[in-house]
């Protein structure tokens, strides 16, 4: 059979799209082979793909106020794909860090195409402080253009990054009453049982944020105990740490103020004084502070420290002594209380203020006398006087109410028209309590009434017993004293002068009368005898 030359021309046509078709398919399916071949190259067996990621978990953070943790990314991990193996140079830096590190003298930590040189790795551990905190600061103030790869928040005393990539991080925390030192997470390849994996990761050098917190602490330093009286002039101590700043921190701040409550008289800023010691031997000298003029927030004073003090004495403890006199209204508040304050910058970087405070709590009591008569009547008009040891106290005041004042009017308090007597301001101490001038109509006891006012472990709330009210000589107690918190009452009967007289025999009666008549009788009778004998010698008589 012949075919026609159109005819054997498509068949021919046919026949070489046929073979062109084939080879098309023999070619993709190298093609796919390949690119099959190449992704197992790229992923194979114990290898690393460079999308690895762990979760880092952050400790040493505030448990009570909220923390603010940023990671930035400074340094990468290199991984080669085909191998699954990290490769040389192993480390580079961000390029924002770069030009950081050029333009802050840092050029020695970079090596070609941006390496991590080994002489970042062998700072010494005060260099590397520094470097991390001029890092820091960099960053915030923006000399580094470098965005935070993750920020979490947490006043659980712990943060987690979730997924984080293989690299170095530098952390920055802040917020709450800390002062945080900026610190590094360190997620890089290990080789381990015979495959490349990523790490542990590693936070700093003891796997916490490293941080100081600023604290201050108040109390009474020239007497046994936070009891007073009014009058009592006081010293007060307070104990603080200076806030320890990153070297390269562009706010620091450190005051140290007090605010005095009612019942307390400031006796000056003369009075303050600054030292390096508990004892109070070594001075710091005023240039390294100063007093303001003008305290913050209603304040009785405020210590402003130098930058060059702050920087010198990070993280050292100073002691601030002042002094205050109780005033007579300390008996009449509640709590006779003063605050310590102090303030300072928990965000070094930005300037972001914190402040954390004290109360110290002394005490004063008192004593409440009622005057009765053997019903229960009240009985006004009666003067005590009252001695702690030798001291006869003395006081201010009017109509039963006495406030104790060493310079006060008088040593002699009347009980008011209502029949009770307060002394008020007194300190801990046995007393004695002693009448002077009973009530009109009354007769005036003997005796004395001790009173012991105990608080061994101050709290405002005088401890009870027996033996807090005896009474010796003639004087009546009630009733057993009472305690009310911190006031001791008792009540003390008089005796009327009628009920303290007797019967005396009435003028006239008989009484010994007879006794004066027959003694009188008796004598002129030995009178006459004697006259009569006399007589009788006289005349020749025996």
């Amino acid at each position: 059979m012949r075919f026609s030359s159109k005819e054997e021309n498509s068949m021919k046509m046919k026949k070489s799209s046929s073979v062109i078709s084939k080879i098309l398919a023999l070619c993709l399916a190298m093609v796919l082979s390949l690119a099959m071949g190449i992704t197992a190259m790229a992923a194979p067996e114990g290898g690393l793909t460079g999308s690895e990621t762990a979760d880092v978990t952050v400790d040493g953070l505030d448990t009570e106020n909220e923390v603010t943790v940023e990671a930035y990314q400074i340094i990468t991990v290199n991984i080669d794909l085909e191998s699954g193996q990290p490769k040389n140079p192993m480390y580079t830096w961000n390029s924002e860090v770069v030009k950081w590190l050029k333009d802050n003298g840092y050029g020695n930590y970079i090596g070609s195409g941006n390496a991590v040189q080994d002489a970042f790795g062998d700072m010494s551990a005060d260099n590397q402080k520094e470097f991390l905190e001029k890092l820091a600061n960099g960053i915030k103030t923006g000399t580094c253009d470098l965005d935070a790869t993750d920020t979490m928040k947490s006043n659980s005393g712990s943060v987690t990054f979730e997924n984080m990539s293989m690299g170095e991080y530098l952390l920055i925390a802040s917020g709450g009453v800390k002062i945080y030192q900026p610190t590094t997470v360190k997620l890089v390849p290990e080789y381990k049982d015979g495959s490349w994996k990523v790490g542990t990761p590693v936070v700093g050098t003891d796997s916490v944020m490293k941080s100081t917190e600023p604290t201050i602490s108040k109390e009474v330093v020239d007497k046994d105990d936070e009891t007073v009286a009014v009058g009592d002039e006081v010293t007060f101590r307070l104990k603080a740490i200076v806030p320890d700043y990153p070297e390269d921190a562009t706010y620091r701040k450190f005051v140290v103020s007090d605010k005095l409550g009612t019942g307390f008289d400031y006796s000056g800023d003369e009075t303050i004084k600054v030292f390096r010691d508990e004892a109070g031997q070594q001075v710091i000298g005023n240039e390294n502070y100063t007093i303001a003029e003008t305290p913050e927030k209603e304040r009785t004073f405020q210590i402003n420290f130098e930058d060059a003090f702050i920087t010198e004495n990070a993280g050292q403890t100073i002691y601030i002594t002042y002094r205050a006199v109780v005033n007579d209204e300390a008996f009449t508040v509640d709590e006779l209380k003063n605050d310590a304050f102090l303030g300072y910058n928990n965000d070094p970087y930005v300037g972001s203020d914190y402040e954390t405070d004290t109360t110290k709590k002394v005490y004063t009591y008192g004593i409440e006398v009622k005057k009765v008569d053997k019903n229960g009547g009240i009985l006004s008009g009666a003067v005590f006087t009252l001695k702690k040891g030798n001291s006869l106290l003395k006081f201010d005041g009017v109509d039963g109410v006495y406030t104790h004042n060493s310079e006060g009017t008088s040593s002699e308090v009347e009980v008011g028209a209502n029949g009770v007597l307060k002394l008020q301001g007194l300190d801990v101490g046995t007393y004695i309590l002693e009448e002077v001038k009973a009530p009109d109509g009354y007769v005036l006891p003997t005796g004395k009434i001790t009173i012991v006012i105990e608080d061994k472990e101050p709290d405002g709330t005088i401890d009870g017993g027996d033996g807090v009210v005896t009474s010796d000589g003639t004087i009546k107690l009630k009733e057993k004293a009472t305690v009310n918190t911190k006031v001791i009452s008792l009540i003390v009967e008089n005796t009327s002068a009628e009920d303290a007289g007797f019967t005396l025999p009435t003028t006239g009666g008989m009484g010994t009368t007879i006794f004066t008549i027959v003694g009188i009788l008796l004598m002129g009778g030995a009178a006459a005898m004697v006259v009569v004998i006399s007589r009788r010698k006289k005349h020749g008589y025996k």
